[in-house]
């Protein structure tokens, strides 16, 4: 049996509209509340979703006209797709409620101390807790680790890797990314270098809400309804300076060794199995080489589908031919498309090559960001550029040599070889595929 639900009007103080769905809402079974963030018994009221990478620069700010609110920067999310569906990986990646702790690798190696795993909530919908929440899950806000839809526009903020939290709206056509001092002078760099081009815009620093933020072109404005992917380039995601550090004072890390058993149980040796931890420079090594990392010098981080289905399952995905299955459930089956990435990212490796910015830096952690539309319209940048190292003095590298310790070697150039290497390869064989198609069709 449905169960009903009763919609109140909540009023946008900044020009005065009704709003009735996704702000205030009330069941027959009591009101549903997020941590008492507002005092009227009868309100749902959710202020912004950090969990973004891109946006297309919309602003906007609700609350009911009645009742004081946390200060709510981002637009509500209009729930895409419903609690615990399964995503086309076959995982259920989405839950609703509050937005969930950030797990990514970047808050736990950056924490010096143990982080207690988060307590999760929700699961798949079952039984009588669930029966009718089917129903009413258009009505609830909705957070998801990947795509929310804004009820303005219905244009999707996408993160799809890295730590929640370190974006808000700008203005239109760009995105606030937190202040990172290192990667505020790589940008100030870029933007005078031949790589200018392949990277987002960056267009100063902003302060909000008291926090200061970098301002950059928004990468999907010019979108519909794009697929997104994100690939982490190189052999390696730490620094190494990070490395020497994580020696300094070893210190045995429960969360990093529960990380490690929830991907591969029988990764951790007897030792650590016994201690029930690991140290930091093995749980950094341990997750490049479990994915395809170390062997092809990239990893997929994670895939936004142009039907909102997304996944970062990817962990374990590791040898050329898994690879290759995932980038051909992204881009699919039309030839044109992989024509369209392997032409911007051999634009891409011979302005890398000729870069004097490129030829100077240690880049780790920088991502691919993979863009395309039902339109067929396609592109690649480079972003990320929080580990983007100067090279020491004494020091050159060519960005394809093997990492040794001191060498300062990322393997960002042998990673795209390869990646354009297997897109290529699919490439030929979906027009291997249509050539044999065309050639079966008898002549009138």
């Amino acid at each position: 049996m449905e169960q009903s639900v009763e919609v109140q009007t909540c009023t946008d103080p900044q020009n005065g509209e009704n709003r009735d769905s996704h702000d205030c809402i009330t069941d027959h079974n009591g009101p549903i509340l997020p941590n008492g963030q507002c005092s009227k018994t009868d309100c749902k009221k959710h202020g912004k979703d950090d969990n973004v990478r891109l946006t297309n620069g919309e602003n906007e700010k609700e609350a009911c006209s009645s009742t004081p609110h946390i200060d709510a920067s981002l637009p509500k999310p209009e729930v895409s797709n419903p609690v615990g569906i399964e995503t086309f990986d076959g995982n259920v990646q989405y839950q609703f409620g509050e937005p969930p702790p950030c797990e990514c690798d970047e808050c736990i190696l950056e924490n010096g101390d143990e982080i207690k795993p988060p307590v999760k909530k929700f699961n798949r919908l079952s039984g009588a807790e669930g029966q009718s929440s089917w129903k009413k899950i258009r009505n609830i806000v909705h957070w998801s680790p990947f795509i929310q839809q804004f009820k303005k526009n219905r244009y999707p903020w996408i993160q799809l890797a890295g730590h929640q939290g370190n974006f808000q709206a700008g203005e239109p056509g760009a995105v606030l990314k937190k202040y990172d001092s290192r990667e505020q002078k790589a940008f100030d760099k870029l933007m005078k270098d031949v790589l200018r081009s392949y990277v987002p815009e960056y267009r100063g620093d902003v302060l909000k809400n008291n926090e200061k933020y970098l301002q950059l072109q928004d990468l999907l404005c010019e979108f519909d309804s794009p697929c997104v992917m994100d690939i982490k380039m190189g052999t390696r995601t730490y620094l190494e300076e990070e490395l020497e550090k994580a020696r300094e004072k070893p210190k045995l890390r429960k969360d990093m060794y529960q990380k490690m058993i929830e991907v591969d149980p029988s990764a951790p040796t007897e030792e650590e199995n016994a201690q029930g931890a690991i140290i930091k420079p093995r749980y950094m090594q341990w997750r490049d080489e479990m994915s395809s990392s170390t062997h092809l010098g990239f990893r997929i981080e994670g895939i936004k589908k142009m039907d909102g289905a997304s996944s970062k399952n990817f962990k374990k995905t590791k040898t050329p031919e898994e690879v290759k299955e995932a980038l051909k459930h992204f881009v699919g089956t039309d030839p044109e498309v992989y024509s369209r990435y392997i032409k911007r990212l051999k634009a891409i490796r011979v302005t890398q090559e000729s870069s004097e910015f490129f030829s100077a830096h240690e880049i780790i952690g920088s991502s691919l960001l993979f863009v395309h539309d039902k339109s067929k319209q396609a592109s690649v940048w480079m972003i990320d550029f929080g580990k983007t190292n100067p090279l020491p003095d004494h020091v050159k590298v060519n960005h394809r040599n093997l990492w040794v310790e001191g060498n300062h070697e990322d393997g960002y150039l042998f990673g795209l070889d390869n990646l354009i290497s297997i897109l290529e390869t699919i490439e030929q064989e979906l027009l291997s595929v249509a050539e044999r198609e065309n050639s079966n069709i008898p002549c009138e």
